[in-house]
């Protein structure tokens, strides 16, 4: 029969095999023998374990404000022909633009402010005037009043004519897109800046559109 200190022997050799192949089967399924050692103790908290992942440290990135493009207004659209010809009257009522005339030029058959009425008005009532003293007071007074009708058309009757034809081209024709097309087409017609500029447009070669944008914006 044994003795009770081989039997102790045998019984903490028992309990040393099953130690080792519990620790063992430990290591095998964690991999980590520090944490199944009997001796090591409690787990020391300022090691992290072998499963232990770092939180991820998002760093945040500041991304420059973009500038906002800025919105540019729609340009207006040209103003028409119909819309400077009113600029027109009214710089010419304003005393800033001067309407020229070229009497000769305008007194054609084809102008488009020229009547042969107005000029033939005068040419006819001085003719009959002068056949008439003729006929009462013989060719001496005949010769004389021939020579002063002559001069009464070329200076009377011209001024009549001219202001006929100024009033036409201020008045009818500056009022109407299409005459005022035509008439400065035909030529004859001069606008000056007022204020002894020396600006100034002459139909037909200049652009009279032009000449009243560029009064406009001094």
């Amino acid at each position: 029969m044994p003795s009770d200190r081989s039997l102790r022997q045998n019984c903490g050799i028992g309990w040393a095999d099953r130690g080792a192949t519990s620790f063992n089967n430990f290591v095998m399924a964690t991999g980590n023998p520090t944490n199944a050692s009997p001796s090591a103790g409690p787990p020391d908290a300022s090691r992290p374990s072998a499963s232990f992942r770092p939180a991820m440290v998002v760093t945040p990135t500041l991304v420059a404000a973009q500038p906002t493009p800025a919105v540019t207004a729609a340009a207006p659209p040209p103003e028409t022909a119909a819309e400077l010809l009113g600029r027109l009257r009214r710089l010419h009522d304003e005393g800033r633009v001067a309407v020229a005339v070229d009497l000769k030029r305008l007194m054609h058959i084809d102008s488009p402010v020229g009547f042969e009425a107005d000029s033939n008005r005068w040419a006819y009532g001085l003719l009959l005037l002068t056949l008439a003293l003729w006929y009462f007071f013989g060719y001496r007074v005949g010769i004389a009043a021939a020579v002063v009708s002559v001069g009464l058309y070329y200076s009377l009757g011209r001024m009549y004519v001219r202001r006929k034809i100024e009033r036409r081209v201020r008045g009818k024709a500056m009022d109407d897109e299409a005459h005022w097309r035509k008439l400065w087409s035909f030529g004859g017609v001069t606008l000056h800046e007022a204020g002894g500029a020396e600006a100034r447009c002459a139909a037909p070669a200049d652009n009279w559109m032009e000449f009243v944008r560029r009064l406009s914006r001094d």
